[in-house]
């Protein structure tokens, strides 16, 4: 499978909606952002030079974000205690940066989930590549 740019827009709308209604968290794009998801300021931030594939998956991955940071019962904090303020701008010990692996993996997962609910079919291979880079690059600043 393969995706559409409509397609992809209809998908991204999806998950703008959800993210609106659900946490109150907007979406802005721009050229010189980073795909990024600002707690204090309810935002998520996608760099739309992405091609549409892209920048969908970034959406998806940034919600995961969203949805962990957000859940109901035990806080984020309990569940990440070595995670610092400031996330990944800062390299931290390596108690702080396995921790931020930690939450990249189970956003990508929660991403997954989040598909599913909406309906969003992912073309696994452009996926699990986007995926799999993302992460590549967390290990390496490991």
């Amino acid at each position: 499978m393969s995706y559409k740019k409509e397609q992809c827009q209809n998908y991204i709308n999806r998950i703008e909606g959800f993210l609106l209604d659900t946490y109150e968290v907007e979406i802005v794009y721009g050229h010189d952002l980073s795909d990024a998801y600002y707690v204090s300021a309810r935002c998520v931030e996608i760099n739309n030079r992405q091609n549409y594939p892209s920048r969908l998956h970034s959406l998806l991955h940034e919600a995961g974000h969203v949805i962990l940071r957000n859940q109901e019962g035990a806080t984020f904090s309990s569940a990440f205690p070595y995670l610092r303020l400031g996330g990944t701008s800062i390299r931290g010990d390596k108690y702080h940066r396995s921790d931020v692996i930690r939450e990249e993996v189970l956003a990508w997962e929660k991403a997954k989930e989040l598909s599913c609910q909406l309906g969003i079919q992912l073309d696994s291979n452009l996926w699990n590549k986007h995926r799999q880079n993302a992460l590549l690059t967390y290990m390496e600043w490991f």
